[in-house]
Formats: C-alpha cells, structure tokens, sequence
C-alpha cells in the first residue's frame, strides 16, 4: 500500500494504542516503522488525537444534567411542550457543539495566507509525504544553501540563529506566478521537521516585524530581512515556532 493508503487507516487508530494487535492495522503500522516522515506524522497524528480526547474529557458535566433531562420528558408528554422542548433540545445540542469545537479548534482555525505562502505549504507537504523529491539532499545546510545559489534559487544570506546548529534534510526551489521560491527542510531537536522558505520581496511586501500565522496543523512565521522575505513553517502550534522567533 502506498503513504496516502496508511494515512487513511491510521486515521482511525485510537491513541491509548488498543488497535495495535489488530490485524487491520498491522501492515500500516509496520510500513509506518520504516518510514522516518511517515513514522513522524502518525506520532503527531497520535499525540494531537490525544490531546483532542483529554480536552473532551475536560468538560465538566453539570450535576443536574439528568434530571434535568428527565423532567423534560416528563413535562413533554403534551405535544405543544413537546415541540417546545425539541426545539430547546436542539438548540442545546448546537450550543454544546459549538462549545465543544471552540476548545479543539481555537488554535487550529483557517487563517489568510497568501497565496506564494499557500503554495510553500503544498510543496512542503508534499515533500514531508513523499510524494515529491528534494533537489539536493545534505545534513549540512551550508551545503544545501550553496546549491541553491549555484541553481539561481533565492537562497537566505544568513541563516536564522535557531536553525543553524539543526541537521538539514534537503532542499527544492519552485516557481510561483512566475516567482522563484525555495524551501530548506531542518530536523528539529525534538524529532519533528521545520522548514525555511525563501524568495526575493516585491515592493513593501513582508514590512511590519515577524507575522504568526496558524493554518490548519501549520503554524507559520513570515518576516522580511532586505530584499529578502522568509517564512518558517512547522506543524504544531504559533508556541512551538515561536521559539524559533527568539
């Protein structure tokens, strides 16, 4: 089965681990195990369901929840109160998804991005599900900033003091709109990818100090330093990048 095959049946993996023993998951699982990327998305998939279920499990249920209930039903045995209290029944059931869904998705709401940062993201993405290739591949990012620059990619004249001492994974340039862009990928120390994305600025574009963006599982950062504007990307949250900011 190919990356995208796995991803689908991991979906459905329950974090306190219960699945492993079944079979259904077995060869997902195994081909998970060898693939580092891959390996990285299912943990992150894992820890972020976890955190789903723990704020879920946080909500405190309130002590006159049943009888509360029950005494609905009782007073709704008459069809003008039944109507009445359906349509409460309703709108509290909206409310509580409402609720519900402000605590999971607050911080991972859709946010504006524009549109040479949209298209980073799908090159990114894509590269993290290998569905694409790296240009050039090397540990070393003076390496990876030299080929870029070699192959008439914007490349950072100095790198961001967080990244330096971070093992590289690769690099690719592509175009947008015409646009030349390129994308560093680093191996952060906890495990997980970070990515330097890089092009050349277009009038006041980028001005205004560092711009934290959360987009879906992505947190990105976006700067302008000369004639150059960057955006770093990770998935995880605006904190989690924000060390990197420092």
């Amino acid at each position: 089965m190919d990356n995208r095959e796995v991803k689908f049946i991991l979906s459905a993996y329950r974090p306190a681990g219960q699945d492993a023993s079944d079979p259904r998951f077995a060869e997902a699982l195994d081909q998970a195990r060898h693939d580092p990327i891959l390996q990285l998305w299912f943990e992150e998939s894992v820890a972020f369901d976890a955190a789903m279920a723990q704020k879920l499990c946080g909500m405190a249920v309130p002590d006159d929840l049943r009888e509360n209930i029950l005494i609905g039903v009782k007073v709704g045995c008459g069809s003008g109160w039944t109507k009445r209290f359906g349509k409460w029944a309703i709108a509290a059931a909206f409310i509580l998804v409402a609720a519900v869904g402000s605590l999971i998705w607050h911080d991972t709401r859709p946010a504006h991005l524009t549109g040479w940062q949209s298209a980073a993201l799908e090159v990114i993405s894509s590269l993290v599900r290998n569905e694409s290739s790296f240009d050039a591949q090397s540990r070393s990012s003076g390496d990876l900033v030299g080929w870029l620059r070699a192959n008439h990619a914007p490349a950072a004249g100095k790198l961001p003091d967080s990244l330096k001492n971070l093992e590289s994974i690769g690099c690719k340039k592509f175009s947008w709109n015409g646009v030349s862009v390129s994308v560093i990928c680093f191996t952060r120390s906890d495990g997980g990818l970070i990515h330097l994305v890089a092009m050349k600025a277009v009038g006041k574009q980028g001005k205004g100090g560092a711009h934290l963006v959360q987009r879906g599982g992505w947190a990105t950062a976006t700067w302008r330093d000369g004639d150059m504007i960057y955006m770093l990307a990770l998935e995880g949250s605006p904190d989690q990048l924000r060390s990197y900011l420092l």
